[in-house]
């Protein structure tokens, strides 16, 4: 074997050791979660020394209702996918008979995918509502899918639970954290003739505008403390 052949085995042999179990995605558990820190934006207590500097979370807000006399699986956020819908209608899409809308006066659903479009965040925290009375609509599961340029695809199962000590059957808060950009949608079906609405409260967000004033293009949030922490 010649030493180019040989230094080529080698290469190789270096390459597949250090990229084994490389999905194409950037964190390590499937894209999504990466570490469980957060921030406490899981929608637990704030460390007693958290920095002052962390702001509170603040949700987007959206409610999808399904007009049709069935159950509809319905797609939210998958920005890549929907941006150019022809179901949108003044900010509004409407797919299928389910429509989704913002809940922000100043903001359209739109807007929102536009924004998870280009300035992906991470949501730490999601509580969902039943709009109609529908309390077992708030219990469907949620599947997270992405995948990327390169082909590579990822699902997770986001399962909602209701806390046993809480007295309200209608709301519930998602408290595991994933990651939302232009290729992630979450998927969920939607009862006949029901609505359901959604915040999602982020715990960090990209937007590459700050770093011309010099600053982090990333900015972390506090915990919105939906759920008061239990007393001890």
């Amino acid at each position: 074997m010649s030493s180019i052949q040989n230094y080529i085995r080698n290469a190789n042999r270096s390459a597949n050791e250090q990229f084994i179990g490389v999905d194409g995605f950037v964190d390590d558990d499937m894209y999504f979660t990466g570490s469980e820190g957060f921030f406490g934006a899981d929608g637990d207590s704030a460390p007693a020394m958290a920095s002052p500097s962390v702001m509170r979370s603040q949700p987007y807000i959206i409610t999808v209702s399904n007009a049709s006399a069935s159950a509809v699986s319905v797609d939210v956020f998958g920005a890549y996918i929907y941006l150019n819908n022809a179901g949108f209608s003044s900010g509004t899409l409407t797919v299928n008979n389910v429509t989704i809308t913002s809940n922000l006066s100043n903001v359209t659903y739109y807007n929102l995918l536009n924004q998870s479009s280009v300035s992906p965040f991470t949501i730490g925290s999601t509580l969902i509502s039943s709009v109609n009375g529908v309390t077992t609509q708030v219990l469907q599961p949620l599947t997270l899918s992405t995948f990327d340029a390169n082909g590579n695809q990822a699902v997770k199962i986001l399962t909602p639970v209701i806390d046993p000590y809480q007295q309200q059957s209608g709301v519930i808060e998602l408290k595991q954290p994933y990651r939302i950009d232009g290729f992630t949608k979450l998927t969920f079906t939607v009862f006949a003739a029901t609505s359901v609405q959604f915040q999602f409260y982020p715990a960090d967000t990209i937007n590459i505008a700050r770093g011309l004033a010099g600053n982090p293009v990333s900015r972390q949030y506090g915990s919105p403390r939906i759920i008061r922490p239990a007393s001890r």
